[in-house]
């Protein structure tokens, strides 16, 4: 099937597409905290620190397997050392080999064309395409769990037994290393998935004990190395993010949210196709329940979004194992619709069209009034609170783009929703599609360049880092726990400060600073005489000071 021309070409094509638009903004800004919380473990790495157990410092243990670390790291090597792109090319090629991975289930379930068209989704999905180019453990995560669904769906269709025993053997490692990336959800998903995949079609003969036995021995060797290493800090670590996280534990970080937490998430995060969702669950389960390949993946899609709904500690990340299976049902819901005439727009499944039109339409009016007219954020916009006033007035005065580009940007938005409703009169699913994944990477490009350069430089904490190496020389101390993003640019051992002979002990010794966050500076500062603001920084994203004793002179 993929040995012809045309194939071949369907089969790659999404996967270039996809690493363009990932490797595109690797470059065009400075570590969030999270991806700073995950790149500080790579540098103590390459600087000699335990390869089995993650740490933020001395004190605290990341809270994750180290294979994402480990890979970050392999990057650095081969890059000459740890920064933004290294760290964040894991991703980037995840992100790819997911894509390609994608396609290629959609080659095997249904046809080359379902195929291209699920890989396209995938790629030019929101989140998705975020996390691809972050340097965020999601990413590789969700790739050995689409490789392991590719390898059991090989293996329970392989006719030999070789076949079938190469495929199972395969489908275990990549359980075993998805452990490894983010942790136990990496087998209890798919186990949990292909179990009722099979009891539903009746499929006998699954390798249930291997595909058990393997990733736990995997596990099992990084584990014992870990433990000789980490000792019962890292015992503590293992049992709160298995026993703890699954307990609502207050020890870790648990993101408590209402049970239909994941419904507007999973719209968010796989925007604009997530538009369609809906009309293809519905239509898919009426027409295609009986449907082998349909079925392998709308459960897999079903099971997972039920099972982490229960959980009380939910994050929208959490759902990107689904993005895969619903691109695929979506990519066959626009090939049906190619094929069958009779399947073509009914007023449910054009509802979605007229929501993406009308969403454009309004990005489009966005862009032109300030053209039309020059935006008095006290006027205009009274209704915000003064906080977003203060925004909005800060980037119209710094950041609005000329008239001109504003003027270009609302015609092509215009041109891409007239575009869309044409599709709708005459027809044309995919036209739709084609508009659909246009205005998507049109998006994407400029949402990931020009606008992530722009949102950087109100939310890097890298200048005031480089500003508090050259005030604070000497000895460094944070009040609380330092943000990740500001630890990682800092560079260099910051002592925590947690009670009040921490803070009497900086006052009396000149050569050390504390930094605190703006909000907690007042108070400190009105029960502690003996400091003063040293340096500070009052952008809108970032408010950090650095105190010191009243001997030590103000550098701002």
């Amino acid at each position: 099937m993929t040995k012809e021309p045309a194939s071949r070409y369907l089969l790659v094509g999404p996967s270039l597409l996809a690493f363009f638009l990932f490797l595109w903004p690797v470059g065009h800004s400075d570590l969030s905290k999270r991806e700073a919380r995950e790149g500080i473990p790579v540098v103590h790495m390459d600087r000699g620190a335990s390869l089995w157990v993650p740490r933020i410092n001395d004190e605290r243990v990341r809270t994750k397997p180290p294979l994402f670390y480990w890979a970050g790291l392999v990057a650095s090597k081969v890059l000459g050392g740890v920064d933004e792109i290294s760290l964040r090319l894991p991703s980037v090629f995840a992100g790819t080999a997911t894509v390609f991975l994608t396609t290629l289930l959609g080659f095997s379930l249904f046809s080359p064309v379902v195929g291209c068209m699920s890989g396209l989704i995938l790629a030019t999905s929101w989140r998705y395409a975020y996390l691809a180019s972050h340097a965020r453990i999601d990413m590789l995560f969700v790739f050995f769990i689409t490789l392991a669904f590719v390898g059991f769906w090989k293996m329970i269709k392989a006719e030999d037994g070789d076949t079938k025993k190469r495929a199972g053997i395969c489908v275990a490692v990549a359980l075993g290393l998805a452990i490894l990336t983010k942790g136990p959800l990496g087998i209890i998903f798919p186990l949990l998935a292909w179990f009722v995949f099979t009891w539903r079609v009746g499929q006998k003969a699954i390798p249930w004990l291997r595909l058990i036995v393997i990733p736990l021995g995997i596990v099992g060797v990084w584990l014992v190395l870990a433990w000789t290493v980490g000792g019962e800090e890292f015992q503590s670590m293992i049992y709160q993010e298995t026993v703890g996280r699954v307990a609502g534990s207050e020890s870790i970080q648990i993101h408590h949210k209402p049970f239909y937490y994941y419904v507007p998430q999973m719209f968010l995060g796989m925007a604009p196709w997530s538009l369609f969702l809906p009309v293809v669950l519905w239509s898919g389960f009426k027409k295609h329940r009986k449907d082998i390949q349909w079925l392998y993946l709308a459960i897999a899609w079903v099971a997972l979004f039920i099972f982490l709904s229960f959980f009380s500690g939910k994050r929208g990340d959490y759902l990107l194992p689904l993005y895969p299976m619903a691109a695929l049902m979506i990519g066959y819901f626009f090939s049906e619709s190619l094929s069958d005439s009779s399947s073509r727009f009914s007023v449910g499944q054009s509802f979605p069209v007229w929501m993406l039109a009308g969403l454009i339409g309004v990005i489009a009016f966005i862009l032109i009034v300030p053209v039309l007219i020059n935006i008095e954020p006290d006027i205009h916009l009274a209704f915000l609170n003064s906080r977003d006033r203060y925004t909005i007035n800060l980037l119209l005065l710094h950041d609005l783009p000329s008239r001109r580009i504003l003027a270009m940007g609302a015609v092509i938005m215009v041109f891409f929703a007239v575009g869309l409703i044409l599709a709708l009169r005459e027809r044309s699913i995919l036209k739709v599609w084609v508009l659909t994944s246009g205005w998507t990477i049109f998006v994407l490009l400029l949402a990931h360049g020009p606008v992530a350069k722009v949102i950087n430089g109100y939310s890097s904490l890298k200048p005031f880092a480089e500003q508090v190496k050259k005030a604070a020389p000497s000895g460094l101390a944070h009040f609380g726990e330092p943000r990740e993003d500001l630890l990682y640019y800092l560079n260099r051992p910051v002592q925590e400060a947690h009670e009040a002979k921490d803070i009497e002990s900086i006052i009396n010794n000149a050569e050390t600073l504390l930094l605190v966050k703006g909000s907690q500076s007042g108070p400190l500062l009105e029960k502690y005489s003996g400091l003063r603001v040293v340096l500070e920084t009052k952008d809108m994203f970032r408010q950090y000071q650095l105190l010191g004793p009243v001997s030590v002179s103000a550098k701002y």
